[in-house]
């Protein structure tokens, strides 16, 4: 029988197939569209996607050589809040300069590191132990400290709401049909 972690790691993992399978659909121009000129674009979004799991996993493995620290209380519910934010229409910038793209960069070459960060990722959580399962696993600048599975659902949320980005981009004037 699969554990609460390893089913949610599915579900990421059918998400992240079919959102990135529906942008492998659109047309370069469509993929490259910025709305004001100057915001994200599609590819913009799914490296900033990749950058923060990949920042989530190098933070993880840092906490994992420490002993571990239990999550507070406050905190989950902070992540109570954040995800709230996060189905929200509210708009607002990456807390972190790390998860900013720099560059654009092809939907082949994001997805081939999206893959790689995703695996690693489930290596890591299937093989915690024990006494990681509830313990920090990744702060989150809002949401301060995350276990293993508030950690899952963040990702999750996140890559839901920057869906949603997607469709506004698309829907925006002057986009490519």
């Amino acid at each position: 029988m699969k554990s609460r972690i390893e089913n949610r790691l599915d579900d990421l993992d059918r998400w992240k197939d079919a959102f990135l399978g529906s942008l492998a659909d659109l047309g370069p121009e469509r993929l490259a569209f910025r709305a004001d000129g100057v915001g994200w674009n599609a590819l913009d979004v799914v490296q900033h996607l990749v950058l923060v799991e990949e920042g989530v996993l190098a933070y993880a493995r840092k906490k994992l050589l420490a002993p571990p620290q239990p999550i507070s209380i406050v905190d989950r519910g902070k992540l109570a809040l954040l995800v709230g934010v996060l189905r929200s229409p509210i708009r607002f910038r990456a807390p972190v300069a790390q998860v900013v793209p720099s560059e654009t960069l092809p939907l082949e070459a994001s997805a081939t590191r999206w893959d790689q960060s995703r695996r690693d990722l489930r290596t890591l959580l299937l093989g915690l132990p024990e006494e990681r399962r509830a313990a920090l696993f990744f702060r989150h600048p809002a949401a301060g400290g995350l276990d293993p599975a508030g950690t899952l659902v963040f990702l999750h949320e996140h890559a839901r709401h920057h869906e949603a980005q997607v469709r506004r981009i698309g829907r925006a004037p002057g986009a490519p049909r």
